[in-house]
């Protein structure tokens, strides 16, 4: 009996499950953002005239949510949210008059909301 490798075959069913994978923990960090997850010490007006309290999402008005850039190379997969406010919505901040902006780390979230190993082990068994 004689088994034939096709590691060309291999080799495409490893980066398509990379690739599903890598959009799987975007869409966790996603749906992180838009949850209603998020303690904020303070009632706040959105731009879009809505009053929210706490815990809330951390859409308002859906800049920081598309921002989302996933660069691929060919043994890493990098997630980017490019919105300006991006690093103090997801690290917190104090403003110059001393309001404390607490931290939402999203990303953190996400990536306990997603367990990378078994969609990546999922996908495998399904291209295999």
């Amino acid at each position: 009996m004689t088994n034939n490798i096709n590691i060309s075959q291999i080799n495409a069913a490893i980066n398509k499950a990379f690739d599903v994978t890598a959009e799987a923990l975007a869409d966790s960090c996603q749906d992180a953002i838009a949850s209603d997850i998020w303690e904020w010490p303070r009632q706040t007006v959105r731009q879009n005239s809505d009053i929210v309290s706490s815990p809330r999402d951390i859409v308002d008005t859906g800049e920081l949510y598309d921002s989302l850039v996933i660069s691929r190379t060919a043994n890493s997969a990098q997630l980017t949210w490019d919105a300006d406010h991006a690093a103090i919505v997801h690290d917190g901040a104090t403003t110059t008059n001393g309001t404390d902006l607490p931290a939402r780390p999203w990303t953190k979230q996400g990536i306990e909301d997603c367990d990378v190993a078994e969609v990546m082990q999922r996908q495998l068994n399904k291209l295999l």
